[in-house]
């Protein structure tokens, strides 16, 4: 039966850079599912959100219109703040609209294109669960369509290393805890209820979620953001579900593939994480007690 408290979504979507060719792919497929969701009785309202924390100066409602043409639902662009990062830029955004009626939110990057059914899915997932605050779909390549694998285990600095530096992944041990860092050793097609940590490019968790953690952790420019939010609420009693069933397409990418600078912010962010959180040094997953 679905909970009443699941029925009016707002969608955060950050975008740094304006006009990007996947902004509007994703627009579209969002739409689709939203209305998927709103007809099959799931949803009694939804609005997109489009928060802008980029350099140039924008028209709001110049950008409203044009996306319009993509978007069948009422849609809001925040404009004119310095980039604080992934975190902060989704923290203004729940904080603008904490007096508005809505009861769950979606937070997602502006690269991913989303199966029609996906929304549906994972509002059947958090409605039917009272103890579920965070839904999390199955993550695929648009180009290989291949797992990317985006729920994880608590990380090792050995893990990260793996990540860090591919060659590390053509040794067995290294690969082996690759493996279950990325919890490959369970297949990608079962629900997964208890998810340690989920990836932040496309997270539908309850309003009461976000207000119970505060949001991100602003201190986290870039990286880390999203488990450092996964971890937290794990000790304040909220379980994350992996829902097979709700398909979404994100190239993501690891960080040795970004550029130093993103390098430099994921080793900064892998340090906080540990400061805060506990440092583990091989083995991945929960400590035992």
């Amino acid at each position: 039966m679905v909970d009443l408290n699941c029925r009016r979504l707002a969608v955060s979507l950050v975008v740094h850079r304006w006009g990007e060719k996947e902004l509007y792919p994703t627009v579209e497929t969002l739409g689709k599912s939203l209305m998927s969701a709103l007809d099959q009785g799931l949803l009694d309202k939804a609005a997109l959100f489009v928060v802008y924390n980029g350099d140039h100066p924008l028209n709001s409602d110049a950008c409203v219109r044009e996306l319009e043409e993509y978007f069948p639902l009422p849609i809001e662009v925040l404009t004119a703040q310095a980039n604080g990062g992934y975190g902060k830029a989704n923290n203004r955004l729940l904080e603008s609209i904490v007096s508005q009626s809505f009861d769950t939110t979606l937070v997602m990057n502006p690269d991913v294109l989303i199966e029609e059914q996906a929304l549906p899915r994972m509002l059947k997932r958090l409605s039917g669960d009272p103890s579920c605050g965070l839904v999390v779909p199955r993550l695929l390549d648009p180009k290989t369509g291949r797992d990317a694998h985006g729920c994880k285990r608590y990380p090792s600095v050995a893990v990260l290393a793996t990540r860090q530096f591919l060659f590390l992944q053509r040794l067995p041990g290294f690969l082996r805890l690759n493996d279950l860092y990325e919890y490959r050793d369970l297949q990608p097609e079962w629900v997964h209820r208890g998810v340690e940590l989920c990836s932040g490019s496309f997270m539908l968790a309850r309003m009461r979620f976000w207000q119970d953690l505060g949001g991100f952790d602003p201190r986290y420019f870039m990286y880390f953001e999203d488990f450092d939010l996964s971890v937290r609420a794990s000790a304040r009693g909220w379980v994350h579900l992996y829902e097979p069933g709700a398909v979404v397409r994100h190239s993501g990418g690891g960080a040795a593939r970004k550029p130093l600078r993103h390098r430099w912010w994921f080793v900064r962010s892998a340090f906080r994480f540990f400061m805060r959180h506990g440092w583990r040094f091989w083995q991945v997953g929960k400590k035992l007690q």
